[in-house]
């Protein structure tokens, strides 16, 4: 709980100003003291000493933060048991705006020079325990060689070597530092979709039915696909069911001065049209497609009496070619033909 934690605290800042008073006592008694404790206890600065002030401040900014916050909850606390609300106000005001400049030092200073020093950081470190290792290999190799033992030094080299190039290793730049840092975007939306657009999402696979012909799809002739839907076959499929269906106009699906009827991919197409037409308030512009010679001659040949017999006209299944046409013959030359003789 609380009171157990600031128990806990003030216990421990007793022990510690008695072990000071202590300490301070027995440094009034001798005179062989070094410099370094004297400075500590009088509270003079040493400019000298080693380290980083980065992690310094960094250690004495979180300290700082949650002592504030300490007071902040102290103060919160005594507002119901006392009445002088003017003093615990001000102290409570304080302490807010140093949680605030403490919250602020570590997030926008601290953490972002910490990550561009991290590296030399990390090499600092390194180096220091790359240090302790060798004081204590060197002691290691002091012990052995006043036992005499040979098969340790040969070992020890084999050591040294692969340390030596360790150490190569780690006085090598920042490959991080050299390749080039991407633009931040200011929006936060166009962030998330940078962030949800790298992560991985499985492929989509459609279900496919078997072939239903044994011979390869896609060798198959242009004139098979064509006939594969008839309109004479949908029509007489439609007439023959019994399920209730919308029929159109009278005339409404003559085309061709009246040799033909629409389809229901026509009729489908149409109905999409005037669909967006209403919803987009617009008129689209009337695809008029020009039929070539070839096409107007099989139509006209496929039509008579006002009727369409293009389903007799299905030759697939009375040819032995395999992509379903007729078989022509191979032109042969005038002096072919004069060699056969």
């Amino acid at each position: 709980t609380l009171d157990s934690l600031l128990t806990s605290i003030i216990d421990s800042v007793k022990s510690a100003s008695v072990s000071l008073d202590n300490l301070s006592a027995y440094i009034d008694e001798t005179s062989e003291v070094p410099e370094i404790v004297k400075s500590l206890i009088d509270g003079k600065s040493n400019e000298n000493l080693e380290g980083v002030s980065l992690l310094s401040l960094k250690n004495a900014s979180m300290l700082s933060y949650i002592n504030n916050l300490g007071l902040i909850l102290g103060s919160k606390l005594d507002s119901y048991n006392t009445k002088d609300s003017e003093k615990i106000k001000q102290i409570k005001d304080k302490a807010v705006e140093s949680t605030v400049v403490q919250r602020v030092t570590l997030d926008r200073g601290v953490k972002s020079l910490e990550k561009k020093v991290n590296y030399q950081l990390e090499k600092l470190v390194n180096a220091y325990q790359r240090r302790e290792k060798e004081q204590e290999d060197v002691v290691e190799k002091a012990k052995s060689k006043a036992k005499g033992s040979d098969d340790d030094d040969d070992n020890d080299d084999s050591e040294d070597d692969s340390e030596d190039e360790d150490d190569a290793l780690t006085y090598r730049p920042d490959p991080s530092a050299l390749l080039q840092k991407k633009s931040t975007k200011q929006n936060g939306d166009e962030e998330e979709t940078e962030a949800t657009a790298t992560k991985y999402r499985p492929p989509k696979i459609s279900a496919m039915l078997p072939p239903t012909s044994m011979s390869d799809p896609d060798k198959q002739s242009s004139s098979e696909k064509k006939q594969r839907n008839l309109q004479s076959m949908d029509e007489y499929l439609q007439s023959i069911s019994d399920a209730p269906m919308v029929e159109n106009s009278v005339g409404a699906t003559i085309i061709n001065k009246g040799r033909d009827m629409k389809s229901a991919k026509q009729l489908a197409k149409e109905a999409e049209i005037k669909r967006y037409e209403e919803e987009n308030f617009t008129r689209l512009p009337n695809a008029q497609t020009k039929m070539s010679f070839k096409e107007k001659k099989r139509k006209a040949r496929d039509e008579f009496m006002g009727e369409d017999w293009s389903m007799f006209n299905n030759d697939r299944e009375f040819t032995g070619d395999k992509d379903g046409g007729v078989k022509k013959r191979k032109r042969v030359s005038a002096w072919e033909r004069a060699k056969k003789r």
